[in-house]
């Protein structure tokens, strides 16, 4: 009976040692595993630093550290197999996307079908890059459209003509593939306030304002009459073949001339250019025939000057299928289509 007292309080010792001990254990696991996360998300950005964006020089590699709170997992940059100092804001973003993609991986991996918000990921980055950082949205994340909500802003057109292409068509929601709606927003700022609005249908639709300018020309010429649907691109016809024609001639012209000597040089002194001449100008500028501005616009005049913009684009047909594609046109539906083009 003594022994069995004087045995039971080393007993409750022992066990204490021993929970100690385990809990010891669990946290050295633990942070064995922390190491062995970290290390492996290191050897997936490594990858895509050096395979994807074609950077071997620089690597990410985990090291535990003490601190303050005990032993913690810190990234060390590395370049050219020393640590880096002073990165470029370029190299920062890059790596700081490649860790930010690798984690969403993990996530999107374990089925937790996660709402991503992506902010910006190409600031600072030259072209390739920009066009890089699409491709691994497209692949990494867009591919198998595991993510319940996908948000991308961006304040650069160069990366918002790309992100019209990621392949969202369909969203994976448990195995079973349902139609992804996809929603374009501008943020608009007036003074010291900021809206959010619909993205304009050139930004949102087209590759490029020239596409949705194409649009407003094609319109003008095939309409049997205006109507209150296709109004607006009689009244904006002015402003529109004005840019349009700046645009393509300096596309076919891209010397130094001045705009009125590229678009005469481009246009010859056809009658058809005197027609353009006169609607772009009066008709996009009120200023010394104030009475334009107090009249019906003439429908007619455009429908015929636009019919000559479509015809002078006619001469490059390939470029004139590439520009009717680009509108969800076909050429066998086109009424205004040459009957000799092959």
């Amino acid at each position: 009976m003594v022994l069995e007292q004087k045995i039971k309080p080393l007993d409750d010792i022992l066990l204490e040692k021993k929970r100690k001990e385990q809990e010891i254990l669990d946290s050295i696991k633990s942070e064995e595993d922390k190491l062995q996360s970290e290390s492996e998300a290191c050897t997936r950005i490594n990858g895509i630093l050096n395979h994807d964006f074609g950077h071997p020089f620089l690597k990410l590699e985990a090291k535990e550290i003490d601190g303050f709170q005990g032993k913690s997992i810190v990234f060390e940059v590395q370049r050219n197999g020393k640590k880096a100092h002073n990165l470029s804001e370029g190299e920062c973003s890059l790596i700081s996307f490649c860790y930010f993609l690798v984690k969403i991986q993990e996530d999107l991996e374990q089925g937790k079908q996660p709402i991503i918000w992506i902010d910006n990921p190409i600031s600072s980055l030259d072209s390739n890059h920009i066009f890089f950082i699409y491709s691994m949205i497209n692949s990494h994340l867009c591919k198998d459209k595991k993510f319940s909500q996908l948000f991308i802003s961006t304040h650069n057109l160069e990366f918002l003509k790309y992100l019209k292409r990621l392949d969202t068509k369909y969203l994976n929601i448990n195995g079973v593939e349902k139609k992804l709606k996809v929603s374009k927003y501008l943020l608009q700022r007036i003074d010291d306030n900021s809206t959010i609005v619909q993205m304009p249908k050139y930004m949102s639709e087209y590759a490029t304002e020239f596409n949705c300018l194409f649009k407003h020309i094609y319109e003008c010429a095939i309409a049997e009459s205006v109507t209150d649907q296709n109004h607006t691109y009689f009244y904006n016809f002015g402003n529109n073949a004005r840019k349009f024609i700046e645009i393509y001639s300096y596309y076919k012209l891209p010397n130094n001339m001045n705009d009125d000597d590229r678009i005469q040089s481009f246009w010859g002194n056809d009658l058809q250019r005197f027609f353009v001449s006169r609607v772009t100008n009066e008709f996009s500028h009120c200023s010394g025939v104030l009475e334009r501005g107090m009249s019906v616009i003439d429908e007619p005049e455009m429908k015929r000057t636009a019919k000559a913009i479509i015809s002078k684009i006619q001469e490059d047909i390939n470029q004139y299928d590439a520009l009717l594609e680009s509108i969800g046109r076909n050429k066998e539906s086109d009424s205004l289509y040459p009957l000799n083009a092959e």
